[in-house]
Order: C-alpha cells, then structure tokens, then sequence
C-alpha cells in the first residue's frame, strides 16, 4: 500500500512538472505576467494542485478561491502588507475610523521572553502579528505553563509563513508577539467572529462563527441579516443561531470604510452589547484553498474589477529589503 501511495505521488508531481509550463505559457497569453511574477506564480499553483488535483483559473475565475489567487499576483498594494500584521493595522484603524473600535493593547515585543506578566491584568490574549492562528486566550495568568506557551510562540515567529502557499504578505511582515485584552473574560466562550467579505468597499457577504472550543459552528449571512445557508467551511457544522446584533448597520458601516481602498478584504468584526471591536483584516482568507460548493457561490459575490492590475510589488520589496532594510529579509522557507 505505502508503495502505491509513494508511486502515485511521483506520478503527481511528474503530471504537475509538465502541465505547471503549459499553464504558465497559457496564461501569459491573456494576463499581464513577466518573469518576475514566475515563483509566485509556481507557488500559488502548486499549493493549489497540492489541494485539489487541479490549477486555479486566473483568466475566467469560477469561485472565492480562484478569485483569491488572482488577487495575490494583481492586486498587491504596500497598505496590504500594513493591514496585514495586527500590530501596524492598529494604525490603518485608528486613521480610518477611530481607536474606539480597537482593542486594548497591552504589550508588543520581539520575544515571548520579554513579556512581563507582572504588570498584566489576570486575564488577557497573546498571539502573534505575521501568521493565522497562533492565539493563545489566557483566563488565568497563574495557570499558564510559560515554558509550554513560550516554546510554541518562538516557534511561530521563527518559521516561515505563507510563501509557499503564495500568500506573499506575510513574507514582508516583522514577527512580534502582541498582548492584548480579552473581551468579556467572565465567558468560558470566545466571542462569536463576524468575517465580512468586501469587494470595492462593499460588504458582500458576511461569515458568523461561533462556539469555537467547542463544536464549531458556522453561517453564511447577506448584509440584511438573512441566512444564505451555504457552507463555505465544511468542517465547521452548519448553525442556525444567527441573530442580527443591535449594531449590526454600524458593523457593515465600518465594514465598508475599512475596505474602500481595497478590491477584496475580510474585516473581522467582535461585538458585545456596548462595542464593537475590529479584529483583523485578511487578504487571503483560507489561502484560498475552501473546500466544497460552497466557496463557487459565493465567490460570484466578490465581483471586483479584474480588467484593472497593480504592478508587482515584490521585485521593489525585494530591493529595499537588501538596500534600506525597511522590511526584514523575507522568510520564504525555500
């Protein structure tokens, strides 16, 4: 069995050697590529073949996922990469619609080390500012194995993330650790998410989720509130208990003044009874690699203009990483 399954994916990768060629080829023809686009074009299309057996269509886009691809090769802009780390997006906020909306920060450091728990309140979040899903709700400060919670933090700042999936922002984003308040500690529940997809400054659809750490559920909501009952995450159970918040209006609101400058972003939205909080704002959300029918139907949603593309960033990047050292050398994992 082992050497069946040791065949099949070289016969995979021979298949995936001969048709990545032609597909570049291809695709020149129709899109606004040159050499400098080559890597990230290769990574993007071998993350994605890695995923589904196939390539994303960049000419005529059939869904979120394709559309996602396009977007990391056509769209790529410097407030991108600004927006992207939760530390510096804290700025592109407070400019826009005011620091009521952010969450307390408590520190931000280049190391788990120099914390100092001494001066947090007993409660609290730590996570990183470059990558998904190092986050860590700390209830009781008194409880938290550091060593445990420090070796894992390091080994999320040390390794290199999103480069090889072609999610080339994050390449260009300083790793830090930031501490920050957790909404409503008294909750044994984290908050419910509100994830809305923008495109050309309007909210288009929004994802709710909730009961994380426990059986996580999900729905897909249109901005009137009504559920559109399509999964665009498999794995999260389909839920029913989407009610629209009081704020709801003054959600989209912020939503849409987030997303002006931008063909496509997620803004990530918490809510309790008196605030509302601005999580983080995403480009690429899932790498755009969404599994199901789910993500087809919806993507036709995210309509923005792909007969207009920004020059490549990366070549400009690249040089003042060696020249000015404005960005830390890129962590590409190669």
């Amino acid at each position: 069995m082992k050497s069946k399954c040791k065949v099949r994916r070289k016969l995979d990768k021979l298949k995936l050697k001969l048709l990545l060629p032609r597909k570049w080829n291809r695709d020149c023809r129709y899109l606004p590529l040159t050499v400098a686009y080559r890597e990230l074009y290769d990574n993007i299309h071998r993350k994605y073949w890695k995923k589904f057996g196939e390539f994303p269509n960049l000419v005529d886009c059939r869904g979120l996922n394709d559309r996602i691809q396009w977007l990391e090769l056509f769209a790529q802009d410097r407030e991108i990469i600004r927006c992207a780390d939760k530390i510096s997006m804290r700025d592109y906020v407070r400019e826009k619609i005011g620091d009521q909306y952010l969450v307390k920060s408590y520190q931000t450091h280049n190391h788990f080390g120099q914390i100092d728990f001494d001066a947090l309140p007993n409660a609290f979040v730590i996570k990183t500012n470059h990558d998904a899903g190092t986050v860590f709700l700390v209830r009781d400060k008194a409880q938290i194995d550091k060593k445990v919670l420090g070796t894992r933090i390091e080994a999320a700042l040390s390794k290199p993330f999103g480069w090889v999936k072609g999610e080339w922002v994050y390449s260009y984003i300083p790793p830090k650790v930031l501490v920050e308040e957790l909404i409503n500690p008294q909750d044994q529940k984290p908050p419910p998410d509100y994830k809305f997809y923008c495109s050309e400054g309007k909210v288009k659809f929004i994802t709710y989720i909730y009961d994380r750490g426990f059986e996580i559920k999900g729905q897909n909501i249109d901005p009137a509130g009504n559920d559109l009952k399509i999964q665009l995450q498999p794995n999260f159970k389909l839920g029913n208990d989407f009610k629209k918040p009081m704020q709801w209006d003054k959600m989209i609101q912020i939503a849409e003044q987030l997303s002006q400058r931008f063909k496509f972003v997620r803004v990530d939205l918490f809510c309790t009874e008196e605030r509302i909080y601005v999580g983080e704002l995403t480009f690429s959300p899932g790498g755009g690699h969404f599994t199901g029918e789910g993500q087809k139907i919806l993507g036709q949603l995210i309509d923005f203009d792909r007969t207009t593309y920004k020059p490549l960033l990366l070549p400009e990047l690249e040089a003042e990483c060696s020249r000015f050292s404005l960005y830390p050398l890129p962590q590409k994992g190669r």
